[in-house]
């Protein structure tokens, strides 16, 4: 049996922040028999931790896109990867000007430029003080209008040192229709998930061969190596199935629960 499972998040383990009672049983069968569920996402430590904490995964997550990773039982950062001040000033900028949201998320608070959610600390500038004071690894840009988010994305393409880790889905597949905000996700160049998950194997000191990488979307594609076990859901991407293994049930039909259950068995 494999030692370790990455899991993605959104549309791969859970539906709009909610994991099946399915899905928690088998991660928990697979955790009791020592072997580690790690979460792998493109959202903020703070959202992370609390999926983690509520399925009763590892300690280990690895969160922004691969930008940290984190033992929340222990408050400690395994490796991260920081925007620059100048550039996370930049960004700011241009979120303004196109009068579009600036979310940071830390590990304990969420960051705007304009504030949605009770929850959210409003802030109008991005002071040095602020930047030495919070841990910025990763900026969401969010817009109603895919149109605004186009004349942004080809703004923050042109910045060196950054890049766009992730976006909505509807940005590059027609088909995918959402009523959400359209956004996207920017971290330092270097940034993705398959380096963080090589990064904390190498700190667990646990071999590629003996982990199995799970995800839905084209951000999870950085994760699918030629050693170990790549997943796809139903769901998912076609380029990411295409690089698949193994093409688990969909997200709706409790996939990931399917595939701990045949690794368990070593099915697959």
């Amino acid at each position: 049996m494999k030692k370790i499972i990455f899991s993605d998040i959104d549309r791969t383990l859970a539906i709009e922040g909610v994991v099946s009672n399915k899905n928690v049983k088998y991660i928990k069968k697979y955790v009791d028999k020592e072997n580690l569920f790690v979460l792998v996402s493109g959202r903020t430590i703070l959202y992370t931790k609390n999926i983690s904490t509520k399925v009763k995964a590892s300690k280990y997550i690895i969160c922004n896109n691969g930008a940290v990773t984190y033992d929340y039982e222990n408050d400690k950062v395994i490796s991260i990867e920081k925007i620059p001040f100048y550039l996370v000033k930049k960004v700011f900028d241009i979120a303004n000007k196109h009068e579009s949201r600036f979310i940071i998320g830390t590990k304990n608070n969420t960051y705007v430029n304009k504030k949605l959610y009770e929850n959210e600390i409003l802030i109008k500038d991005i002071t040095k003080d602020f930047y030495d004071n919070n841990v910025i690894c990763q900026i969401t840009i969010s817009n109603k209008d895919k149109e605004v988010i186009k004349k942004i994305i080809d703004e923050v393409i042109k910045i060196n040192d950054i890049k766009i880790t992730n976006k909505s889905r509807s940005l590059y597949d027609d088909s995918y229709i959402t009523n959400d905000n359209i956004w996207i996700d920017i971290t330092s160049k270097n940034v993705n998930k398959g380096k963080a998950v090589l990064n904390l194997l190498n700190y667990l000191n646990i071999n590629l061969e003996d982990s199995v990488r799970i995800g839905d979307d084209l951000n999870d594609l950085s994760m699918f190596f030629d050693k170990g076990l790549n997943v796809a859901v139903e769901n998912g991407m076609i380029d990411l199935k295409n690089k698949a293994d193994f093409i688990t049930k969909s997200c709706e039909e409790d996939g990931v629960s399917y595939a701990i259950g045949k690794i368990m068995n070593d099915e697959i």
